[in-house]
């Protein structure tokens, strides 16, 4: 418990904002304005994976929530789209459990807990507006990752990090997809993290969630692996 307190408390202390105002716009600006990377600035490797798998457990939380809120979420209802929301919700579970084998420990503790901002669930735009900012932020995060794996010598992470990003940025089209955006594969490459960012970026896209604010929702816990095996049968994903 106490190693869990400490890398909370560090956490936090990286990221440098505490109680930040999260409202709907306020949360998707600084998410998609940050950039959340892991450039080669000799973090270690440990601290790079603690943070990726705490940002997995986010992204599985916020799609099973997704998924319980049926009467006021059309798409979970649209047999053409909840088998999307399903299969991310696999696919970020899988990648949370490839962390946690390669000896990752969440930040978010031992019981980790999330908030979002309120109305998050309320209706499909405003959930694929934090989902389009959420997915934005770890394909930035990962892009970074793989550099700064491989400057490790871990050639091993840097090869996972290129395999999940690309999963991540399947999830963002998907969304634009949800909503019937014109063009939703719209980015020819996605955004390349600028020079010197540090892990301490990703911490600032989490922080919000991780804490309870004036304008968010929650706590919603992790769901256990029985929950997600439920949540997810019929649809899951080969490499499971």
């Amino acid at each position: 418990m106490a190693t869990n307190t400490t890398n909370r408390r560090e956490f936090l202390k990286k990221a440098g904002i505490v109680g930040a105002a999260v409202t709907l716009g306020g949360l998707a600006e600084p998410v998609m304005g940050v950039v959340p990377a892991f450039a080669a600035t000799g973090e270690p490797t440990t601290e790079i994976i603690n943070y990726a798998l705490t940002a997995e457990q986010l992204a599985t939380t916020f799609y099973y929530t997704a998924l319980h809120h049926g009467r006021t979420l059309p798409m979970t209802n649209n047999q053409d789209n909840q088998p999307y929301i399903r299969a991310a919700l696999d696919e970020e579970f899988y990648h949370a459990t490839l962390l946690s084998n390669a000896g990752a420990v969440s930040v978010a503790g031992i019981h980790p807990k999330f908030y979002f901002p309120n109305g998050t669930f309320a209706n499909d735009s405003t959930f694929v507006a934090v989902l389009e900012a959420l997915e934005t932020a770890f394909i930035e995060a990962y892009l970074a990752g793989i550099y700064q794996f491989a400057t490790n010598g871990r050639n091993d992470l840097a090869v996972l990090a290129g395999q999940i990003m690309g999963i991540e940025a399947e999830h963002r089209v998907l969304g634009r997809v949800i909503l019937n955006k014109s063009v939703p594969n719209n980015l020819s490459l996605e955004q390349a993290p600028p020079s010197g960012s540090t892990v301490a970026s990703v911490a600032k896209a989490l922080v919000p969630f991780l804490s309870k604010g004036k304008h968010t929702d929650g706590p919603y816990a992790l769901p256990t692996d029985q929950q997600i095996v439920s949540a997810v049968a019929g649809v899951r994903t080969p490499n499971n």
